[in-house]
């Protein structure tokens, strides 16, 4: 074409160019979902549409329990779009690994978090921290949490950090005069780092779906996450939240 690029160096449809270090154009390979695809359903839309809306609907109602809404919501959409059989296996085929990874993931962490909880070593765990912490450091019980919410919110599930640590943090906090919105503010400084955890089940949706490997991915993500929270931590402090 006058002026333009050699259509071989030219980008495939779907796909994205940026220059290279030589001044030719590189095809980053971005590809989006195809606008042709055979699993469309453009005579449905509104059905589709008025589906979500009910099932957003029901779940803010809370009038059936979570998982029976979703089921729910899955066998109407999938018997409507995919009248037949074996469109519909094809469909739960597509999307069996993300289910079966978050779903392992879910029972695996609620084991964990049970075994923490019941056997009481959240509690244990909690207590022996609070007791290694210098007293000098009691009335500035807000930013001790803070820094602690980092590690502990990603080694451990929100249900053992924020039922079992916080209220003893709290707890310390309140001998030296710190308000417990205090701890509860600080607290949530680690949630940056904590959605990178592996006992998050949605980490195993994104990578799937990115189509790269969990350990690739936190190499990546930790350092900025946990860079993150840090920020968090700084900018609490300056403005005098914690």
């Amino acid at each position: 074409a006058k002026g333009g690029a050699p259509a071989a160096a030219r980008p495939a449809t779907g796909g994205s160019a940026a220059p290279g270090a030589d001044g030719s154009v590189q095809d980053l390979d971005l590809q989006g979902l195809d606008p042709r695809r055979p699993t469309l359903r453009p005579k449905l839309y509104w059905f589709n549409a008025a589906l979500t809306v009910a099932l957003l609907t029901l779940l803010i109602l809370q009038t059936l329990p979570i998982p029976v809404l979703f089921l729910l919501g899955a066998a109407l959409a999938l018997t409507v779009n995919f009248p037949h059989m074996k469109d519909q296996k094809a469909r739960i085929a597509a999307h069996a690994e993300n289910v079966l990874n978050v779903s392992g993931m879910v029972f695996a962490a609620a084991v964990f978090t049970g075994v923490l909880t019941g056997t009481g070593m959240v509690e244990h765990m909690a207590r022996w921290l609070v007791s290694n912490i210098p007293d000098a450091l009691g009335p500035h019980m807000g930013l001790v949490t803070g820094v602690l919410s980092i590690p502990l919110t990603y080694f451990m599930s929100n249900d053992g950090f924020y039922f079992g640590i916080v209220p003893i943090l709290a707890e310390a906090g309140a001998a030296h005069g710190v308000a417990p919105i205090e701890i509860a503010r600080a607290s949530l400084v680690g949630q940056a780092l904590h959605m990178s955890s592996p006992l998050v089940p949605a980490v195993y949706v994104l990578v799937g779906m990115a189509k790269v490997e969990f350990g690739d991915h936190t190499r990546f993500t930790v350092k900025w996450a946990a860079l993150t929270s840090l920020v968090v931590l700084g900018a609490s402090l300056l403005f005098g939240i914690v």
